[in-house]
């Protein structure tokens, strides 16, 4: 029996300036376990990858039988849109990936615009059980298919002593609340004044308010702006750091956690969307209300000064890590993409 073309619909920016995304990662594993694989778009303007996948679904028609569309909330509806009906128009089998914790919120919002769509899907994927949970609330069933990482290309470290060396490492958007890691940092100034953080990713319209925010609470010293973090310099602040922090309003399965994990960091973050349904609270992760930079900060201080807790964070998070390795997650893919 022949496998299945797939054609995987969602983001390829250039990886030298950009983290590859899952859907980058599925592409990749799929064609390393011999699937015929192509992608589209490499766009990040949203009206030039929307007119690159039409053209493209319609024009290669012939090379997919199957279409793998990455799901998210927001602007993203209008390529999903076109991508999911031009798929079921041509007879292709269609799968929909659901990422991004905001997404049940948007379907309760504006349930006519989202749900017949997710409705022609002949299977639906979601990264975590939050999603799978959230979209049975509305009669939607999914399948749970975890995001992956390459185990082997991260080197993991077991600190046995923690300095109050943070990273932090997201885009510079409001809904990763860069601001409440500057006020982390305010706050540990008080017991560690050698405290330090390290602020990684692109901006996406946030950068100069915390930049702002960072002379203003008098913490400039104690704070590095690293801009996009590739893979070498993930390795070399793992090392420099001693704590994750995440300080997210909105997330799903943050691929973060599964990398600070596989590299040896104890992780702090709040506790919003699917996060607690990714980490086992006081186990391999702790987990904070939601901006509150206080809790956040004591948090950190515990995990300084109590070697066990925070020799238990890392050997738990290490082991945890090996369920979302690449062979794990692609015997996932192929069984599901056989049935189909």
């Amino acid at each position: 029996m022949s496998r299945k073309r797939v054609l995987i619909v969602g983001f390829f920016p250039d990886p030298n300036k950009n983290p590859i995304t899952q859907a980058g990662e599925l592409a990749k594993v799929l064609k390393q376990n011999g699937y015929e694989v192509c992608t589209v778009s490499k766009h990040r303007n949203k009206y030039l990858r929307i007119v690159d996948i039409i053209l493209y679904m319609l024009l290669r028609a012939s090379s997919y039988d199957v279409a793998v569309v990455q799901f998210y909330s927001g602007n993203s509806f209008i390529w999903q849109y076109f991508a999911g009906n031009i798929a079921k128009f041509l007879g292709k089998k269609l799968v929909f990936t659901v990422h991004g914790g905001s997404v049940p919120d948007r379907i309760k919002a504006l349930p006519k615009r989202y749900l017949p769509l997710l409705k022609k899907a002949d299977v639906i994927t979601c990264p975590s059980p939050f999603i799978i949970s959230k979209l049975k609330e509305f009669g939607i069933d999914a399948q749970l298919v975890e995001n992956s990482i390459p185990l082997e290309y991260y080197t993991f470290t077991s600190k046995t002593i923690i300095r109050p060396h943070i990273f932090w490492m997201r885009s510079f958007a409001s809904i990763y609340n860069p601001a409440m890691a500057v006020r982390v940092v305010k706050e540990l100034k008080k017991d560690f004044p050698e405290v330090k953080l390290y602020m990684g990713g692109p901006d996406q319209g946030s950068l100069e308010e915390i930049k702002i925010l960072i002379e203003k609470e008098q913490v400039a010293e104690n704070i590095e702006i690293l801009g996009f973090v590739d893979m070498k310099m993930k390795h070399k602040y793992s090392e420099e750091a001693d704590v994750y922090i995440c300080t997210n309003k909105v997330d799903n399965a943050p691929v973060t956690f599964l990398e600070m994990w596989a590299m040896g960091l104890p992780i702090i973050s709040a506790n919003v969307g699917g996060i607690p349904y990714l980490v086992k609270d006081g186990e391999d992760a702790i987990l904070v209300p939601d901006d509150d930079h206080i809790a956040m900060a004591a948090n950190i201080r515990e995990v300084i000064s109590n070697e066990a807790l925070s020799g238990e964070l890392i050997r738990n998070g290490r082991e945890r890590v090996k369920r979302y390795s690449e062979q794990e997650v692609y015997n996932k893919w192929d069984k599901l993409l056989t049935i189909l």
